[in-house]
């Protein structure tokens, strides 16, 4: 497992009524893998008002923000696609439509068809490497009965432009309604604010077209 550093062990913490508050951490960067100043505690904006994207302002307080999980949210459920190669695990639940699959790989991830996984689409090494692209960790493989989920990366938040924060590295995730993300390694938490999976993205971000700062 890639480690910091300063040996600290990073974590991200909050309440359904507060913005993000991230300790620990050293590697902080924008879409384009810059630097971004880090502090030893940061507020980042998860209602989406902020005026200081991708930090909180406050604007969570002025607009009553409540990160529930809306009761009618996609389905937490790991579905599997079967090849003679390799099984793909897929859960829509936790899905930030990065479309990186897509784009990628259009021979096996296809969302115009309606069973939109061929794992017989391309070799399993090619499936494998165009997984670990997935920020959210809705996909994951399966080789001789095991799950593969989990990297070996060091920490680092990612602020996708007009998106949500990418995570990294095995990043402890804690908040008071007990979210787990799929996988431990990497997962992507909700900007815009109106994720139906708070804290975790759902894409909701592209219906409302948030944007950041230019």
């Amino acid at each position: 497992m890639g480690k910091q550093p300063s040996g600290k062990k990073p974590i991200i913490i909050f309440t359904k009524y507060e913005p993000y508050l991230v300790a620990d951490f050293e590697k902080f960067v924008d879409h384009q893998n810059r630097d971004l100043k880090v502090e030893p505690v940061m507020a980042l904006c998860r209602c989406g008002s902020s005026k200081h994207k991708p930090h909180c302002d406050g604007s969570h307080v002025r607009s009553g923000f409540v990160g529930d999980k809306s009761p009618d949210r996609m389905k937490d459920r790991a579905v599997e696609y079967r090849g003679t190669e390799i099984t793909i695990v897929d859960n829509r639940g936790v899905c930030s439509h990065d479309k990186s699959c897509i784009r990628s790989l259009p021979s096996v991830f296809d969302d115009k068809k309606r069973r939109w996984i061929d794992p017989r689409g391309a070799g399993a090494d090619e499936i494998i490497e165009t997984i670990k692209k997935c920020p959210s960790g809705a996909l994951s493989y399966k080789i001789n009965g095991i799950r593969y989920q989990d990297l070996d990366r060091d920490p680092v938040i990612r602020v996708k432009k007009d998106g949500p924060l990418e995570v990294e590295g095995h990043i402890e995730l804690k908040d008071d309604m007990g979210s787990k993300p799929e996988s431990g390694e990497h997962y992507t938490l909700c900007r815009c604010g109106v994720s139906k999976n708070k804290p975790f993205c759902d894409g909701s971000h592209h219906t409302i077209e948030f944007r950041d700062p230019e």
